[in-house]
C-alpha cells in the first residue's frame, strides 16, 4: 500500500457524533494555550452551538488566539448579535462566501469540511457539524456520524491548511516545521483535501485509487451517496471480482430528494453483487471507508459531484492496520444490528412504477443542478 505524503509518528482516535464527539471538542476548546482553528459548515446558535461558542469565547478572553471560519450558506442562522458577541470577546470571524451572494459564482461554492486544531499538537476532523441533531441534546438519537482525533506531527500542517482557507491562500500551503517531541503514535496519516476549482482533487483521486487496488473488502458509509459514474463502476468491477462490497446508507433522510435519486441506483448495485445496509436508528450523516483493513478515511467528503466539484472537502487518511481492523468491525456490528440488508427481491417489491419513475427524476435533476452549479462557478477563482 502507498505510503506516499503520510506523516509519521501520529496517534489517533475514532470518535462518534452524540456526547463522545461534543465532550472531546470541549476539552480541546478548554485546554487550548497559544492557537485554535475552528472551521465548520454549520454552526447552528442552539443549545449544543451556544455551549461551543461559550467555549470559545472562554478561550479568547484567556489569551488564545481563536480563529473561526463557518459557511455563509450552512451557518446563515446565526443572528446579528450573536456574531457581534463573538467579535467582541476577541475571536476572529468570519464566513465562507457569505449570504446572500454577491454574485451566481458563489452560489455552489461551500465550506463543507469540519475541523478544530489547536496549539499544532492536537485536532478533529470528521463529518459532524455543530447543532443540537449531531449532539443527541435532549435525549434525541443524534444523527449517525465519525470524526477523527489526531495528536501528532501532521496537527501542524492542519493548522497550515485553516491558515491558508483563513487567509484565502488555496494554491499554496505554507508547512510548518515540527520538532521530534510532536511524536506521538504509530499512526501514519494524510490530510487529503478536495478543492476541484483550485486544482485540488486529492480525496477523490485517492478513494479511486484505494477502491481499485482493493485486495478482499470494501465498506463505504455514505450520506447523501450519488457516485459518479467512474466510481460506481470501480465498486461494481470490485464486486465482480469477489471483492466484498459494502455500503451503509441511511434510511432516514432529512434530504428525501436526494434519497430517491440514491434508491434509484440501488438496482444496478444489488445486480451486480454490492450489499446495501439502510441505517435505520437515525440520519446517517457520516463519509468514512475502509478498504481491506489496513486503510481507512473519515471526514467531511461526500461521494457525490457537489463534493467532488464545488465544496472545500478535508478527510483524515489513516494507515494503521489495528484501527482500520477495529473501525470495520465495529461497521460490520452497524450492519448486522442496526441495519436493515436491502435485497433485490424486497427493493424490486417496494416500488410502484410511479415511485421508480420519481427516483430516475430524481436522480436526473441532482445530475443536472449539480452541471449547472458547476458551469457557474469554475471561474470564480480569486475568492
Amino acid at each position: 500500500m502507498l505510503k506516499n505524503n503520510y506523516s509519521p509518528g501520529n496517534k489517533v482516535t475514532l470518535l462518534h457524533s452524540g456526547e463522545e464527539y461534543f465532550t472531546e471538542l470541549l476539552n480541546v476548546i478548554n485546554t487550548a494555550t497559544t492557537l485554535l482553528h475552528l472551521q465548520v459548515y454549520i454552526l447552528d446558535e442552539d443549545t449544543t452551538g451556544t455551549k461551543i461558542i461559550e467555549a470559545l469565547k472562554a478561550a479568547a478572553l484567556r489569551g488564545v488566539e481563536v480563529y473561526v471560519m463557518v459557511d455563509g450558506f450552512g451557518s446563515n442562522s446565526l443572528s446579528t448579535k450573536c456574531i457581534q458577541q463573538i467579535k467582541v470577546s476577541g475571536i476572529h470571524f468570519r464566513f465562507f462566501s457569505p449570504f446572500p451572494f454577491s454574485s451566481l459564482t458563489q452560489s455552489g461554492r461551500r465550506l463543507h469540511h469540519k475541523i478544530c486544531v489547536a496549539d499544532n499538537a492536537t485536532a478533529l476532523i470528521g463529518g459532524i457539524n455543530i447543532a443540537d441533531k449531531y449532539s443527541g441534546f435532549n435525549q434525541t438519537v443524534a444523527w449517525f456520524d465519525y470524526a477523527v482525533k489526531t495528536e501528532g506531527i501532521i496537527c501542524a500542517n492542519i493548522t497550515a491548511l485553516c491558515e491558508s482557507i483563513w487567509q484565502r491562500r488555496f494554491r499554496k500551503q505554507k508547512q510548518r516545521s515540527v520538532s521530534d517531541h510532536a511524536t506521538r503514535g504509530e499512526s501514519l496519516v494524510r490530510i487529503s483535501r478536495n478543492d476541484w476549482l483550485r486544482r485540488k482533487n486529492e480525496i477523490s483521486i485517492e478513494y479511486k485509487q484505494k477502491l481499485r487496488t482493493a485486495k478482499k473488502e470494501i465498506i463505504i458509509v455514505a450520506s447523501y451517496f450519488i457516485p459518479s459514474r467512474k466510481l460506481l463502476a470501480i465498486l461494481i468491477k470490485a464486486a465482480k471480482q469477489k471483492r466484498s462490497v459494502s455500503i451503509i446508507l441511511t434510511r432516514k433522510s432529512d434530504v428525501p430528494f436526494i434519497k430517491a435519486a440514491t434508491t434509484y441506483l440501488y438496482d444496478k448495485m444489488l445486480r451486480n453483487g454490492i450489499r446495501i445496509f439502510e441505517y435505520k436508528e437515525s440520519v446517517l450523516h457520516a463519509k468514512v471507508c475502509v478498504v481491506d483493513e489496513e486503510w481507512c478515511t473519515i471526514g467531511s467528503h461526500n461521494l457525490n459531484h457537489l463534493s467532488e466539484f464545488l465544496s472545500v472537502e478535508t478527510n483524515v487518511s489513516i494507515i494503521d492496520k489495528k484501527f482500520a481492523k477495529s473501525f470495520a468491525n465495529e461497521l460490520k456490528q452497524v450492519m448486522k444490528n442496526h441495519c436493515i440488508e436491502i435485497t433485490f427481491d424486497e427493493h424490486k417489491k417496494r416500488a410502484t412504477i410511479f415511485q421508480r419513475l420519481g427516483r430516475w427524476i430524481s436522480f436526473k435533476l441532482v445530475g443536472w443542478s449539480i452541471w449547472i452549479l458547476n458551469l457557474i462557478n469554475w471561474k470564480d477563482t480569486k475568492k
